[in-house]
């Protein structure tokens, strides 16, 4: 499967909101962020970290229903645990699944963000070995 796009960069701490929604996510630190406005949504999506693959679902945006007005270029890498804060990592958007959107509450998104999650593990199912996570 053919990325869409990549972007690298350094892991850095968010505002810890994915963990506390029960998606805890990799930010990455992206000074030259305003080149990637124009790719804003949930996207299928892997992650090198140290040479090594795992799956994940990324998203590209403002963040609408945290009414954020940051732009954060984010991951969550399933079935994953470790603090890899400081760390390079490298994300393959694979398929774009859905626009970014604004939900009425956070319920509402964690609720698309299941539904995310569930469609970009099946894209993914292809390309990993769901015994190890890696390729």
């Amino acid at each position: 499967m053919t990325a869409l796009f990549t972007i690298s960069g350094i892991v850095v701490k968010g505002n810890q909101l994915g963990r506390k929604l029960g998606f805890p996510t990799a930010n990455l630190d992206l000074p030259d962020a305003s080149r990637f406005h124009h790719l804003t949504g949930v996207y299928a999506a892997t992650v090198e970290l140290e040479g090594v693959n795992f799956p994940g679902m990324a998203a590209i945006g403002f963040r609408p229903t945290l009414n954020q007005p940051s732009f954060t270029v984010e991951i969550n890498i399933f079935d994953f645990s470790r603090d890899i804060y400081g760390e390079d990592i490298t994300i393959r958007f694979l398929e774009r699944i859905r626009d970014e959107i604004r939900f009425s509450s956070l319920e509402e998104l964690v609720k698309q963000m299941k539904q995310d999650e569930v469609e970009c593990r099946k894209i993914l199912s292809v390309l990993f070995n769901p015994d190890t996570n890696t390729q």
